[in-house]
């Protein structure tokens, strides 16, 4: 039977589970996996394509609901008005700025600039 060493067991335990990759079935499934996975290192055109068009839903739908709850017109089903809560518009303007930054990312392998929000 092997002996088990310290670096063994460290490495073990610091071994990060791979990211999921993104791909054209993952977009259709959720438009927010554009955003958690992680493109392939050659994205195919049809897939930036698609990984564009859900990015830019992403970032918009989430500019939109920040305005809203910014105007009063919007709160998050997870927002309980608590003390640790954090104004009810952060959450929706976390979720675009890292919309933002994959579309800025997918713009790029695109080799052109990003729209700007709608609304």
């Amino acid at each position: 039977m092997p002996i088990l060493t310290i670096e063994a067991v460290r490495a073990f335990f610091q071994k990060k589970a791979a990211e999921p990759i993104l791909t054209i079935a993952a977009i259709r499934e959720n438009p927010w996996n554009v955003i958690s996975d992680k493109l392939p290192e050659n994205p195919c055109e049809l897939l930036l394509n698609a990984a564009y068009i859900a990015a830019t839903y992403c970032r918009d739908a989430e500019y939109m609901l920040m305005m809203a709850a910014r105007d009063g017109a919007y709160v998050p089903e997870w927002w309980t008005g608590g003390e640790d809560d954090p104004d009810v518009h952060e959450e929706s303007e976390e979720r675009g700025w890292r919309a933002e930054v994959k579309l800025s990312e997918i713009s790029g392998l695109r080799g052109e600039d990003i729209e700007e929000p709608t609304g």
